[in-house]
């Protein structure tokens, strides 16, 4: 949720655990590619993150930043 709220980065978030962002990123690629090649979907939260992120960016801005009173 940092991350999409623009307060993290994910080399931070993954530094925390103890991980290297980019091996992580390396492994999404290479087992998206074996998914992709054995004719899976992607994973059910890619789709819906997706048509939520789509949903987000057609919304007019006066509802999506509050407003100054």
């Amino acid at each position: 949720m940092r991350i999409e709220a623009g307060l993290s980065t994910y080399e931070k978030e993954l530094a925390l655990m103890g991980e290297d962002y980019q091996d992580i990123f390396r492994q999404q690629v290479r087992e998206s590619a074996e998914r992709q090649k054995a004719g899976l979907s992607r994973p059910v939260w890619i789709a819906q993150a997706y048509q939520q992120q789509i949903a987000e960016s057609r919304r007019p801005e006066e509802e999506t930043t509050p407003r100054e009173t």
